[in-house]
């Protein structure tokens, strides 16, 4: 069976070769799959059988082009974003990188939600919520080194370029922090470990604040 895709878009009747008018869905977002299984369960579908293209039958220019039709319709079903997902059906690298922005960085879907948390576990996983509107998941367990009773004063730190992952959309952000508030830059006398001792600031679900910031 032929159809004219060329002529089709969302919610547009497509008529067929043999005549038969089909409709085609529009795409299920993370938002959509959390209210209905049935379009959790076409999500996931879709997200894994174009996810199987992705990988197997696309150029390597098209996967790294994130403006790429198959990238930009993965974006559309949200199929970097794990919630309702099969671990194996998540994509990354799908969607248009933003410019660097300075902080405080945008609120996410999530910030603002008050919640009574306790233990370091709990909030914890609250702050990484509220920050990048995504759920906190276990990534993996490390061994911290004990803190060095000497270190080496480097200098001060005049701000931090990171890049990170919020709503689903990969962003990059650059914190300059005000002069008063500028932490110390210490290293281990091994040379292994970074420290930033002192400074005025703190991190939100804004990213990373001066105190001194009354914005």
């Amino acid at each position: 069976m032929l159809m004219h895709m060329q002529r089709c878009t969302n919610r547009i009747m497509c008529v067929s070769n043999h005549g038969k008018k089909m409709t085609l869905k529009r795409p299920v977002t993370v938002k959509q799959a959390k209210n209905s299984p049935a379009a959790a369960k076409r999500r996931d579908s879709f997200c894994g059988r174009m996810g199987g293209m992705r990988e197997k039958m696309t150029g390597i220019e098209k996967v790294k082009d994130r403006n790429s039709k198959i990238n930009q319709a993965l974006t559309n079903w949200d199929c970097d974003i794990p919630e309702l997902l099969s671990k194996k059906h998540v994509s990354k690298n799908i969607r248009p990188m933003k410019k660097i922005s300075k902080n405080p960085v945008p609120a996410s879907s999530r910030s603002g939600i008050p919640r009574r948390v306790s233990g370091m576990v709990a909030r914890a996983s609250d702050l990484y919520e509220r920050f990048s509107g995504h759920d906190a998941e276990e990534i993996g367990r490390i061994q911290i080194p004990d803190f060095p009773k000497v270190g080496v004063a480097i200098g001060d730190v005049d701000g931090i370029l990171y890049t990170t992952v919020r709503d689903g959309v990969e962003e990059k952000y650059i914190h300059k922090f005000h002069k008063r508030d500028k932490p110390l830059f210490v290293v281990s006398p091994d040379g292994k470990s970074l420290f930033l001792i002192g400074g005025n600031y703190t991190f939100t679900e804004r990213g990373i604040v001066d105190k001194s910031d009354k914005s």
